[in-house]
């Protein structure tokens, strides 16, 4: 097989395709799995390849490749928590100065920023039940795991591979007071209301800990 790319991992023992949702502990998933996912692909840069741009290009040659059709699983984090470690990322040392760094800015700046018509860099960010699949043209994750709840993702993987398991800590955002990624009532209310369908996906997601789904596409949003 060819070495490792960094779209996605193809575990073939297990009979799975890991889809990396960004800032979901991606980093210190593909470390743990990178030995198990020898039939990954390597033909794109592409880190964070989604659910539909996976079924469209990647499916097939992975089908042809294990004489099988693998199931995909990825891992959703609750929705403000996910922009706040986006927010947190991005005023790293490293980035101050790029068009990319939130420093200097408040987390309600960041979303007010998220939210309109045409958002600075430092805002442009995919939203996650897109990236999952439930919107647009699909189709969706088969398994998506809560990140409040990895332990799950963890039994499942053991149980799917046939071995134990150890989730390193890698890429961390830097730590933030909870007060400073707090935001007054009418901009959360916003938020919520522009990203419905990602607070009703991550919902599902946290009451089963695992949501397995075959279901359709949520609808089309911005």
């Amino acid at each position: 097989m060819d070495r490792w790319g960094v779209i996605v991992l193809v575990l073939e023992k297990a009979g799975l395709v890991y889809l990396a949702n960004p800032k979901t502990a991606t980093q210190s998933l593909r470390a743990m799995l990178q030995p198990f996912a020898d039939a990954t692909p390597v033909e794109t840069a592409h880190k964070h390849i989604n659910a539909q741009a996976y079924a469209r290009r990647w499916a097939p040659k992975v089908q042809r490749a294990l004489g099988a059709v693998p199931e995909t699983f990825a891992v959703m984090r609750a929705p403000i928590e996910h922009m706040g470690s986006w927010f947190r990322y991005r005023q790293r040392e490293a980035l101050r100065g790029h068009e990319n760094s939130t420093h200097g800015l408040s987390f309600a700046d960041f979303i007010k920023a998220r939210l309109s018509d045409d958002p600075p860099p430092f805002a442009r960010l995919g939203r996650q039940d897109r990236f999952l699949g439930f919107l647009d043209a699909g189709p969706p994750v088969t398994y998506v795991f809560d990140y409040a709840n990895l332990g799950l993702l963890l039994d499942f993987l053991e149980d799917r591979l046939g071995t134990r398991l150890t989730l390193p800590h890698r890429n961390t955002s830097p730590e933030a007071e909870e007060s400073a990624l707090t935001l007054p009532s009418g901009l959360l209310a916003r938020y919520q209301k522009a990203h419905a369908t990602e607070f009703a996906l991550y919902e599902r997601v946290r009451e089963a800990g695992m949501l397995q789904t075959v279901a359709e596409p949520l609808g089309q949003q911005d």
